[in-house]
């Protein structure tokens, strides 16, 4: 992930008297989903506040990694705050799939998994292969206990994006660790099944990974 626009003030100053376009996806293509451009004033204002927000949200997740776990103070309202920048973003310019995809992040963090999954599906809907919206859904899914929501994520990923699906794999392999501490809604059983079923991915990741020298950087999305 990275800001929609670089630079300071200055830069943000050049920014708003150039041209305004939606906002290229990763390969560097508009949208293609038949929506309509937004105004230029629209596009933006949409700019505009997903780069604050994602100030905000890279903040939040640097204060939480140096912390190593422990407690970090007000955290979740760094999180909320950030939610509201992007939730502006996709208000001025509903084709913004990266605020999307953060304002489903974001709540997930919060525990609002209902709001998390509809903004995911509002990312995925703009682009059906967006392997960070697929990846950051399926932690929902663990979340609540959808395994096979979960495991169905992996086998796409596994095909489209390595890189996300090592992701998963781990946020996975955790996910057995946690509930074997605490089973909650997990059955021993449906656990076992799963464990193995992680630990069979595992494997073959391994083998097929050093087959076809897989060298793509793995980002650190959580």
């Amino acid at each position: 992930m990275k800001t929609l626009l670089t630079g300071g003030l200055a830069a943000a100053a050049l920014a708003l008297a150039a041209p305004a376009l939606a906002i290229p996806d990763a390969t560097g293509a508009l949208p293609t989903n038949g929506a309509a451009a937004p105004a230029p004033e629209g596009a933006m204002a949409a700019r505009l506040a997903y780069n604050l927000g994602f100030e905000q949200f890279e903040k939040a997740r640097a204060a939480e990694t140096a912390a190593r776990g422990k407690p970090v103070p007000k955290l979740m309202d760094q999180f909320r705050e950030a939610r509201g920048k992007f939730e502006e973003a996709v208000k001025a310019d509903p084709t913004v799939k990266e605020a999307w995809n953060l304002i489903g992040y974001t709540s997930r963090r919060l525990g609002e998994y209902d709001r998390s999954l509809a903004a995911y599906e509002k990312a995925l809907a703009l682009n059906p292969d967006y392997p960070e919206a697929i990846e950051y859904r399926a932690e929902a899914y663990l979340a609540l206990n959808r395994i096979d929501d979960a495991k169905a994520a992996y086998l796409t990923l596994f095909g489209s994006s390595r890189s996300a699906a090592k992701v998963l794999l781990e946020a996975m392999q955790q996910y057995v660790v946690e509930r074997r501490k605490q089973p909650g809604a997990v059955g021993k059983d449906q656990l076992d099944a799963f464990a193995q079923w992680v630990g069979e991915r595992a494997t073959l990741d391994q083998q097929t990974a050093a087959l076809i020298g897989d060298t793509q950087a793995l980002r650190d999305w959580r």
